[in-house]
């Protein structure tokens, strides 16, 4: 197999460009960080006279762009280029939380301002991720990526969380809007690092098949390689990603528990991310791609059957709790790094873009429909509020956590047709590193 950019430069300008962009990362995505996990924007929109709609509005708005917009920017991309949009996306990502963080000044439609331009910053991410990933394949090699991803995920996690701690403790418990206002455009301006970071970087020419601009769209649909991992990983995904809110819920709403144990709770899962990011690449070169996908499939079959069990009778019940959502945790964190480390094995080198705009578009998909699912389903009434079996009793959150369990092992069907573990294909692309080497 021929050797890819990466693979053709020397280790050691690799690993200084590696550590760079993990660099950039870290100033880069801390505007993301504020609005999908941080408490800032929560606080300024109450300061501006918003409700609690107003901060699910923002919540959700991440996962519906990304969703309509992953395949776009994948077109935008092949057609200006990748430098031209990173400095795009952190332009318009830029402005969006400057415009956000001086929304005081429009009065009584300031807290409406902030969720339009949560929007409009949101249509910056998938630019980005369009844009970033096949940056990336330009300076880490394929044996590499598992270790990259990992390692990348679990410095800017940690520098992500101190940052937004320390300077949570700073300002108090009750900080002016002026203070919040610095903040956010202090996050605004950082994003220009990861331009910084493209402008100084060595890119090889986007291989293209065609000039036409939807015929790289159509190579990837047809890729089946492509197509049945982006569907079964976004099968996962939806059980993946429902199962930590709606523990947190579980545990508020259900069991009546205090924002403090939530938050203890919450705490072990940041632990779990943190440990999972940090030991992906180690696992990934000592299982390979197909025990690691088969180990992480497991782990979604058996933490949501063990929360089933985990009624308000219980003995040890937090500390139950607390041990699966560190394991959910890790084994999210594994996921996450599997699906970008493995996502560039079934991309055609000559239609990379779009192909990894096309599986993004999937994957995104799967975190947006976990939760919508589970919602629909506590909302509808569809479920029993209480039921018994065997002596024991179970509310209608504990049915959700059963029915994700059977869907994971409904997954286990689209197994064959995963490259990972059946790669034995004669027309599509698939070239899996070998992570164990």
């Amino acid at each position: 197999m021929e050797q890819t950019f990466a693979e053709r430069m020397p280790k050691s300008k690799r690993r200084k460009i590696q550590a760079w962009s993990i660099v950039a990362n870290c100033f880069g995505s801390l505007s993301e960080v504020m609005l999908d996990s941080s408490a800032i924007l929560i606080s300024y929109v109450a300061l501006l006279g918003g409700n609690e709609s107003l901060n699910m509005l923002m919540a959700g708005a991440t996962g519906f762009i990304a969703l309509l917009l992953q395949i776009p920017s994948g077109l935008l991309v092949e057609k200006i280029g990748l430098k031209k949009s990173m400095y795009l996306s952190c332009a318009i990502g830029c402005a969006a939380c400057l415009l956000r963080a001086g929304a005081a000044a429009m009065g009584s439609a300031a807290k409406y301002f902030v969720v339009g331009m949560c929007f409009v910053y949101c249509i910056a991410r998938p630019i980005f991720g369009a844009t970033w990933y096949p940056i990336v394949d330009s300076f880490v090699a394929p044996s590499e990526r598992g270790g990259y991803f990992g390692i990348l995920r679990f410095f800017y996690t940690v520098f992500a969380g101190t940052f937004f701690f320390v300077t949570a403790r700073a300002m108090g418990e009750h900080p002016p809007i002026w203070l919040l206002q610095i903040l956010i455009a202090v996050c605004a301006v950082l994003q220009f690092a990861r331009a910084l970071f493209t402008y100084f970087l060595d890119l090889p020419p986007l291989e293209k098949k065609s000039e036409r601009i939807l015929d790289s769209l159509k190579a990837a649909t047809a890729n089946s390689c492509l197509t049945s991992f982006s569907i079964y990983m976004m099968g996962i995904a939806i059980v993946a990603f429902l199962i930590q809110p709606l523990t947190f819920v579980y545990l508020k709403q259900t069991l009546d528990h205090g924002v403090s144990t939530v938050q203890t709770v919450a705490t072990f899962g940041i632990a779990g991310s943190i440990a999972g990011y940090l030991i992906f690449g180690k696992l990934l070169k000592l299982l390979g791609s197909k025990r690691m996908l088969l180990s992480i499939h497991a782990a979604f079959i058996i933490i949501p059957a063990a929360l089933f069990f985990c009624g308000e009778n219980t003995p040890f019940l937090l500390e139950i709790v607390c041990a699966i959502i560190f394991l959910n945790c890790v084994a999210l964190a594994c996921f996450f790094c599997f699906a970008s480390a493995e996502m560039y094995s079934v991309s055609a080198p000559d239609n990379k873009v779009m192909s990894l705009s096309f599986f993004n578009t999937f994957f995104c998909g799967g975190r947006m429909f976990g939760g919508f699912i589970s919602s629909a389903l506590l909302a509808s009434g569809m479920l029993s509020a209480g039921w018994d079996k065997f002596g024991l009793s179970f509310t209608s959150i504990q049915s959700v956590f059963l029915m994700a369990s059977a869907m994971s092992c409904l997954w286990l069907v689209f197994l064959f047709i995963v490259p990972a573990v059946n790669p034995d294909r004669s027309n599509d692309y698939y070239q899996p590193p070998n992570f164990r080497a």
